[in-house]
C-alpha cells in the first residue's frame, strides 16, 4: 500500500482505476414483460452522483480509490449511511488495511481499526464490498493482482534508491592513478596541473602525457555498464504485461503509430476496462439496487471504442443491402435518428420501404404478383406503312394519349406500393394495440369492458337477455363507449396522416413531373402542395378509422347477441380485422395513389395554362360501364370540357377528392390536357 506512493510502476493501477472512475451507467425498471425501461429521475441517481458529502468525496473519486484497494490488496470496501427510509444516501469509503476482521458464520460484523486506534464491529449489511478471490483459500482475504508483482516492483524501488545514491554521492573516484616513488608534494602537484588542465567544460576530453612510471586503474562503473537502464525498462514491461495494459495508454510511444494507438484503446477497453466494469456492475446490481427496489438494474454504458471506417462501411452498406434500418445505418454514421420514418428498411424493388416489423420476402411477392385490374401497358401501334397527313395526325395524337397513360400508370404503380406497405404497417401497429387492450388477464386491464360489464355473467359469457332488454339506441350507445375505450381513435387519425403526409407530397411531386415531361413545359414553376387540405387527407384518414369501428361494433353487436364469450369475442374482432388488413390496405393505397398524382398533374397543367382537357377511360378486365348500376366511365371516354370545367360525372378529374365515393373508388381513367 505505501509502495503505490513512491513506485512509479504502480502507475497502471492509477491508470485503471482512474478510467473506470469516469464511466458513466443509466438506470432501467423492468416491466412486467421483462422489457426494460430507462429511468431517468431517481434516488438513486441521486446517489450515485453524489455519493459522500464532502467536497473531495466525489463519484469518480471514491470509486477510483476503491478500485486501487482492488488491484493492490483485493478488496474494496464502502461503509453505507441509510435515510429514514433505509436506503443508501452516502457511501464512505473504508480502506482496506483498517479491516481486521470479515464476517464468518456466527460473527456477522466486519471488524475494522482505525489508524487512531478505534475498534467498531460494523454489520455486513451496512458494507458493500467487492473482492478479488484468492485461489488457494477463497473464503479468507482477497488477493490484488499487484501482489504477485511484490519483487519486480521491489526491485524497481531498489534500483531507483541506487541511481539516487549513485548520483547524490557514493563516496567513490571514478579513475585511480599509481606513481610509484613519487613524494606527497609530487602527488599533489601532478593533481594540482592535472585539474588546472582538464576541469570544467571547456577542457575536457583532451590529452595528457606523463613522465615516468604511472599506472592509471579506472574504479567507477557507469549504468550502462550495469545495464541499469536495460533493467528498469524490462520491469516496467514486466508490469503492464501482467495487467494487459498496452504501453500506449502509458504514454510510451517510441515505435507506435495511429493504427497501434488505436488498436491499444480497443485492446486496453476490452480486456482491461470492460471485465472489471462487468464486474462493478453486477455488485451494484446485488448489493445497492436492491435497497431502492427488485424491479430496478444499472448498465453502464459500452467503452469500447469503435471503428469509424468499418462503422461507417457496416452503416452504408447495412443500408443498401436491407439489413439495418435508416436509424441503425445514421447510429453507426454517428448522426442522430430521423424525425420520422427512421424505422424501415431499404429493399430493391423501387427502391421501397418497409418496416422493420414486416416480412420483406411477403411483401415483394405481393407486389410482383399482378392484379386482374392491373392497368395494361400497350406499345404504339404499327401504322402499316405510308398515312396519309390527317391520319398521321391523328396517329401521332394516340400516341401522345399513350405515353400520357403509360407515364402515369408507371408512377402510379410505384407509389401504389409505398402506399401499401405504409397502409400494411400502420394496420399491423393497430391490431397490437388493439390486442392489448381486448385481452387484458388483471382487472386492471379489463377497463375496456366496463361498459359491457352488466350484460356479462360471472362466468365472463354474455347475458344475451339482458342486452335484449335495451332498446336499439342504447345497444349501439354502450357499443360506441365500448369502442371508444379500445384506443385513442384521434392519435390513431394523426399517426396514419403523419405516416401519409410524406407519401402525399412525393406522389403530388410526382404528378407534376409526369406533366412537364409529357408536355414538354418549360419556365413553369412547379406548384407545390402547401396543405393536406387541397387532398382532403384528413377526411379520407377518417373515413378509414370509421370503417374500422363500424366493423368492430358490428362484431361486438352480434356477439352479446348470439350469447358468445368475451375471449371469444376479441379473438373474433382480431381475427377479422387481420383477414380486412390486406385487402384494405390495397384499397386504400389505390386510392390514395391516383387521387394524390392526379391532382398533381392537374395543378401542373392548370398552372401552364392548358385550355381543355379529355377524359380517357383506360382498358381492364371489369370496364366500368354501368352494367353493374355503377357509374359508366366508358361513354365518357373522349369527352372534352374546360380546364376549370368538372366532366358529366362532376369530377373535375379522375379520383377528384372532391368527388363521391362511388365516381372514384377503383377507378383507372385518366385525363390528358391540351395547351
Amino acid at each position: 500500500m505505501e509502495m503505490f506512493g513512491r513506485n512509479p510502476r504502480l502507475a497502471v493501477v492509477d491508470r485503471i482505476a482512474s478510467d473506470l472512475s469516469t464511466c458513466t451507467g443509466k438506470l432501467y425498471r423492468k416491466d412486467e414483460n421483462g422489457e426494460e425501461v430507462e429511468i431517468t429521475d431517481h434516488p438513486f441517481l441521486n446517489f450515485m452522483a453524489h455519493p459522500n458529502p464532502l467536497y473531495e468525496m466525489t463519484s469518480g473519486a471514491c470509486w477510483r480509490l476503491q478500485q486501487i484497494y482492488l488491484e493492490l490488496k483485493g478488496e474494496g470496501y464502502f461503509v453505507y449511511e441509510f435515510d429514514a427510509l433505509g436506503r443508501p444516501v452516502e457511501l464512505w469509503p473504508l480502506p482496506t488495511h483498517w479491516v481486521q476482521q470479515t464476517p464468518y458464520v456466527g460473527y456477522p460484523y466486519y471488524e475494522i481499526r482505525t489508524t487512531g486506534g478505534l475498534i467498531r464491529q460494523i454489520p455486513v449489511d451496512d458494507i458493500f464490498c467487492m473482492k478479488e478471490l484468492n485461489p488457494l483459500d477463497p473464503y479468507k482475504r482477497g488477493l490484488g493482482a499487484a501482489e504477485s508483482l511484490a519483487d519486480e516492483i521491489e526491485t524497481d524501488e531498489y534500483a531507483a534508491k541506487f541511481q539516487k545514491k549513485f548520483f547524490y554521492n557514493d563516496a567513490t573516484p571514478t579513475t585511480l592513478i599509481s606513481m610509484p616513488g613519487s613524494s606527497k608534494d609530487q602527488r599533489d602537484r601532478f593533481r594540482s596541473e592535472w585539474n588546472e588542465r582538464f576541469r570544467g567544460p571547456f577542457n575536457s576530453h583532451g590529452i595528457a602525457t606523463v613522465d615516468g612510471n604511472v599506472t592509471v586503474t579506472k574504479l567507477a562503473e557507469n549504468m550502462r555498464d550495469m545495464d541499469m537502464t536495460e533493467g528498469r525498462r524490462f520491469l516496467r514491461d514486466a508490469v503492464l504485461e501482467h495487467f494487459g495494459v498496452p504501453r500506449e495508454i502509458m504514454g510510451i510511444t517510441e515505435s507506435s503509430n495511429r493504427a497501434t494507438s488505436e488498436a491499444a484503446q480497443y485492446i486496453y477497453a476490452q480486456n482491461v476496462i470492460m471485465p472489471r466494469l462487468n464486474r462493478r456492475e453486477e455488485a451494484i446490481n446485488t448489493q445497492i439496487l436492491p435497497f431502492y427496489g427488485n424491479d430496478l438494474v444499472w448498465h453502464f454504458d459500452d467503452v469500447v471504442p469503435r471503428s469509424q471506417e468499418f462503422d461507417k462501411a457496416k452503416g452504408i452498406d447495412g443500408w443498401n443491402a436491407g439489413l439495418l434500418t435508416k436509424d441503425e445505418a445514421r447510429e453507426l454514421l454517428g448522426m442522430e435518428p430521423c424525425k420520422t420514418g427512421g424505422d424501415c428498411f431499404k429493399i430493391t424493388i423501387s427502391d421501397m420501404f418497409i418496416g422493420s416489423n414486416d416480412d420483406p420476402a411477403e411483401v415483394t411477392t405481393d407486389l410482383m404478383q399482378e392484379s386482374t385490374e392491373e392497368v395494361e401497358v400497350t406499345d404504339d401501334e404499327d401504322t402499316g406503312g405510308m398515312l396519309s397527313m390527317s391520319d398521321r395526325r391523328e396517329h401521332e395524337e394516340k400516341s401522345r394519349v399513350q405515353n400520357i397513360g403509360n407515364l402515369l400508370a408507371a408512377a402510379q404503380k410505384a407509389q401504389r406500393a409505398k402506399f401499401e406497405v405504409a397502409t400494411m404497417k400502420f394496420f399491423r401497429q393497430q391490431q397490437k394495440r388493439l390486442s392489448g387492450s381486448l385481452s387484458g388477464t388483471e382487472k386492471a386491464d379489463w377497463s375496456v369492458w366496463d361498459v359491457l360489464m352488466p350484460y356479462i355473467t360471472e362466468n365472463h359469457v354474455e347475458d344475451s337477455a339482458a342486452w335484449s332488454a335495451l332498446g336499439e339506441q342504447e345497444q349501439k350507445n354502450l357499443v360506441e363507449q365500448f369502442i371508444g375505450g379500445l384506443v385513442n381513435w384521434p392519435s390513431e387519425e394523426t399517426a396514419m396522416e403523419e405516416i401519409f403526409k410524406p407519401l402525399w407530397k412525393q406522389t403530388y411531386d410526382e404528378g407534376t413531373r409526369i406533366a412537364k415531361q409529357a408536355y414538354n413545359i418549360r419556365g413553369v414553376d412547379r406548384p407545390e402542395l402547401l396543405s393536406q387540405a387541397k387532398l382532403h387527407g384528413g377526411k379520407r384518414v377518417r373515413r378509414v378509422t370509421q370503417t374500422t369501428k363500424e366493423n368492430i361494433s358490428r362484431i361486438v353487436a352480434n356477439g352479446i347477441e348470439a350469447g358468445i364469450g368475451r375471449e371469444k369475442m376479441a379473438d373474433e374482432i382480431l381475427q377479422e380485422y387481420e383477414i380486412q388488413t390486406r385487402s384494405r390496405a390495397r384499397l386504400i393505397a389505390d386510392q390514395e395513389t391516383v387521387m394524390t398524382l392526379e391532382t398533381g398533374h392537374y395543378d401542373m397543367m392548370q398552372k401552364s395554362g392548358a385550355t381543355t382537357k379529355t377524359w380517357h377511360h383506360r382498358p381492364q378486365k371489369n370496364p366500368r360501364d354501368g352494367s353493374d348500376g355503377g357509374p359508366n366511365h366508358v361513354k365518357m371516354d373522349g369527352e372534352t370540357v374546360p380546364i376549370d370545367a368538372r366532366f358529366s360525372n362532376g369530377l373535375r378529374y379522375p379520383c377528384d377528392p372532391e368527388g363521391p365515393a362511388r365516381e372514384t373508388i377503383k377507378c383507372r381513367c385518366y385525363v390528358t390536357y391540351n395547351r
